[in-house]
């Protein structure tokens, strides 16, 4: 069975949630205020990174989802397998058809008028970075965030901290429907079961 480029288009969607995700908290630095008394830590996670840097990155691991549907199709087409599945997957996937409209919204511009595939006419507020920290099952779990004597950021306990881009996602009424981050997420995990049913192993 030839894979016709699909690996590489695969790897390409997981390498763009992996820039959205930093799990170094080391490497992300708070800016230092010194007034010769004392000194002051201002952290914002953003690395740096304007906030059109920050929605660049983030449309691209859109655009990188809402485009396999079609590079999935043509591949079924090619190799035999049932494209019908790809569309099915698409149908019953409310994050997959959320980020096919956002993926439109950047490209042709939000109307809330056009409720789009998802019938929620989404849309990003504000797309920005976050620390995310998630405690393990069990009691005895706990994660907690420091800043040592040179005012690099520390993780402490079993638990996981990391920081994301992200956003809350809008419906056509302003009201949140979700968040970027597990969307996107969500939608990676459908196409794995649609490739992992086709036998692609990734």
């Amino acid at each position: 069975m030839a894979n016709d480029n699909l690996l590489f288009r695969v790897e390409r969607l997981y390498g763009a949630i992996g820039a959205t995700v930093q799990t170094d908290i080391s490497k992300l630095m708070p800016k230092v205020i010194n007034d010769g008394s004392q000194a002051d830590f201002y952290q914002d996670w953003s690395d740096g990174r304007s906030d059109a840097e920050l929605t660049n990155t983030a449309n691209i691991l859109i655009h990188n989802i809402a485009n396999l549907r079609d590079v999935l199709k043509k591949w079924c087409v090619r190799n035999g397998k049932d494209k019908i599945k790809v569309d099915d997957a698409f149908k019953n996937s409310q994050a997959l058809r959320i980020i096919k409209d956002l993926s439109n919204n950047d490209r042709h511009g939000y109307d809330p008028k056009k409720q789009g595939d998802s019938g929620k006419s989404p849309r990003v507020d504000r797309i920005t970075t976050i620390m995310r920290m998630n405690t393990k099952p069990g009691k005895e779990s706990f994660v907690s965030l420091t800043l040592d004597r040179q005012g690099v950021p520390q993780k402490t306990g079993p638990g996981t901290a990391k920081v994301i881009i992200t956003g809350d996602i809008l419906d056509g009424d302003d009201n949140k429907i979700g968040d970027l981050h597990k969307a996107a997420v969500e939608a990676v995990k459908t196409w794995g079961v649609v490739l992992g049913a086709f036998g692609v192993k990734l």
